[in-house]
């Protein structure tokens, strides 16, 4: 199973502007500027699908519109859940 790979800049990001979010990724370690944060099977992924999409889904604005930081934590989860390399 492969990792969540968070950029270094977005994690700090979600530490600051989501604290509970931060508190709830487990066992994370850098690797070249990249948090990895590691699934050990498809339920622990499913674990962090569901709570991000949580996140983002409270980040509205006035007109029910992501705001700045939920257009962010979606970018960030668009990278962290990326395949590729």
């Amino acid at each position: 199973m492969r990792n969540l790979r968070f950029k270094k800049e977005d994690f700090q990001f979600i530490k600051e502007k989501y604290p509970d979010l931060y508190s709830k990724l487990k066992n994370p370690y850098e690797d070249a500027d990249i948090i990895n944060i590691p699934m050990k099977n498809d339920s622990d992924y499913e674990y962090y699908y569901d709570m991000v999409g949580d996140y983002i889904a409270e980040s509205l604005d006035e007109t029910g519109e992501l705001n700045e930081n939920g257009l962010r934590l979606e970018s960030a989860w668009d990278y962290a859940d990326w395949t590729g390399n």
